[in-house]
């Protein structure tokens, strides 16, 4: 009976050891910019001190990972993101304003601006009711930020694009001419008619 007892506890506390779940944390990649003939990691390791309760979300973020979904008639066809940079700032307590783009395959080059809303404890879509000056908040998107990495989903009737962004020093030298581009829009076609 003595055995008995002794094999049953090494049994039992293996039984312990495997039932019990485990999470398992991903290594995150590094993402590298370029400055001149000099390569250095552009991902930001340390994490900015947040005293309020609103997420600090602002600064550039670079591709991690990303699909776009879209369909029509039932048919849904899903791309990887090639690449993407979103660069936001923070415009008051609880506003930001953004502008990203993403490159799917077959250089595809999609773009956007606008602004997130902190209010309720999640962020909002704010978007401007053209031609006039009035806002709206939609609640199409769920964005997240976890350490230095953002998350974005946006859904619509008939697509979705979810892209994983990773705070970093500069824009994807890929996007930088683009990103210019979209930073003109963003500034005269939701900035500047903010404060209008």
């Amino acid at each position: 009976m003595f055995k008995k007892v002794y094999i049953a506890i090494p049994l039992f506390t293996l039984f312990l050891f495997t039932a019990c779940k485990q999470e398992f944390i991903p290594k995150l990649p590094t993402l590298t910019i370029f400055q001149g003939d000099s390569k250095k990691s552009g991902f930001i390791k340390e994490e900015r001190e947040n005293l309020s309760n609103i997420p600090d979300i602002y600064g550039i973020y670079n591709l991690i990972e990303g699909s776009y979904s879209y369909g029509a008639n039932g048919i849904l066809k899903k791309e990887k993101i090639k690449a993407s940079t979103i660069v936001i700032e923070k415009l008051s307590e609880n506003e930001f304003g953004f502008y990203y783009v993403t490159e799917l395959k077959d250089s595809l080059i999609n773009r956007y601006f606008g602004g997130f809303t902190y209010k309720d404890g999640r962020f909002y879509q704010k978007v401007i009711d053209y031609p006039s000056t009035k806002t709206m908040l939609r609640d199409n998107i769920t964005l997240t930020k976890k350490g230095n990495l953002l998350r974005l989903t946006v859904s619509s009737v008939d697509e979705q694009r979810t892209i994983l962004w990773g705070r970093s020093y500069d824009v994807s030298e890929s996007l930088r001419e683009i990103l210019k581009e979209e930073k003109e829009n963003y500034i005269s076609l939701y900035k500047e008619k903010l404060a209008s």
